[in-house]
C-alpha cells in the first residue's frame, strides 16, 4: 500500500528523543500510525488491540492496583503482626521456662534448707544428748572418786587417830628403857626398877574401843 502523499509529518523532527522513548517503551512508531493511516489491516488490528487493552488495563488498573495494594499490605499487615506475636511469644515462653526454671530452682533450695536444718537440729541434738550424758558421767565419776577419797581420808584419819596409843605406848617404852638404863648406871647394885614408872596405853579401854573400830575398818 502506498503512503498518501498528503500525510505529512511536521513534528517528528523535533522530538527525535521522546520519539525513539515512545517506540521503546510502547511499541508505537511514525511506521505503524503511517501504516494504519493508508489502511494496513494488520497495522489497524494492531493499534486496535493496542487501543482495547489500553481501555481494558484504563478501566481496570485501578481497581487491581487498589485490591493488589490491599492485598500486599492486608499480606504485610498480617505477615509483620504474625512476627510481632510470635516474637513476644518467644520472649514471653523464654520468661516463663526461665521463671519455671527459678522457682524449680527456689523450690529445690527450699528443701536442701530444710534437709540440712533438720540434719543440723538433729545433729545439735544428738550433740547435746551427748554432752549432757558426758556430763552426767563426769558428775558420777567425780562423786564415786570423792565418796572414794572421803572415805580412804576418814580411814587414814582414823587410822591416823586409832595409832596416837600406839606410837605413845612406843614412845613411853622408849623412855622407859632410857630412864632404865641410866637408873642402872646411876644406882649400880643399889638399882630399884620399880621407881620408874611405865606407862600402858594399850591396857587403857580407849585403846580396846580404837581396836574393835579398827578391826571393823580394816
Amino acid at each position: 500500500m502506498k503512503a498518501s502523499k498528503y500525510v505529512r509529518d511536521h513534528v517528528s523532527t523535533y522530538g527525535k528523543e521522546i520519539k525513539k522513548a515512545t517506540a521503546n517503551k510502547f511499541g508505537i512508531n511514525n511506521s505503524l500510525i503511517i501504516r494504519a493511516v493508508n489502511g494496513d489491516e494488520r497495522a489497524l488490528k494492531e493499534i486496535g488491540d493496542m487501543g482495547r487493552t489500553g481501555e481494558r488495563l484504563a478501566t481496570s488498573m485501578p481497581l487491581i492496583r487498589e485490591n493488589l495494594k490491599a492485598y500486599i499490605e492486608g499480606t504485610t499487615e498480617y505477615n509483620t503482626a504474625l512476627a510481632d506475636i510470635y516474637k513476644s511469644g518467644g520472649k514471653g515462653a523464654i520468661a516463663i521456662d526461665k521463671a519455671a526454671s527459678d522457682v524449680k530452682i527456689e523450690n529445690t533450695h527450699y528443701n536442701n534448707l530444710i534437709e540440712e536444718y533438720k540434719t543440723s537440729l538433729f545433729a545439735k541434738l544428738e550433740s547435746e544428748n551427748q554432752r549432757h550424758d558426758d556430763a552426767l558421767d563426769v558428775i558420777e565419776l567425780q562423786a564415786w572418786i570423792d565418796t572414794q577419797m572421803a572415805t580412804v581420808n576418814a580411814k587414814a584419819s582414823l587410822e591416823s587417830t586409832s595409832n596416837k596409843p600406839f606410837l605413845a605406848q612406843m614412845k613411853a617404852d622408849a623412855d622407859y628403857e632410857n630412864k632404865k638404863i641410866k637408873h642402872l648406871l646411876e644406882n649400880g647394885s643399889d638399882s630399884d626398877l620399880s621407881l620408874i614408872p611405865k606407862k600402858h596405853y594399850s591396857t587403857n579401854p580407849v585403846i580396846k574401843l580404837w581396836n574393835n573400830i579398827r578391826d571393823i575398818f580394816s
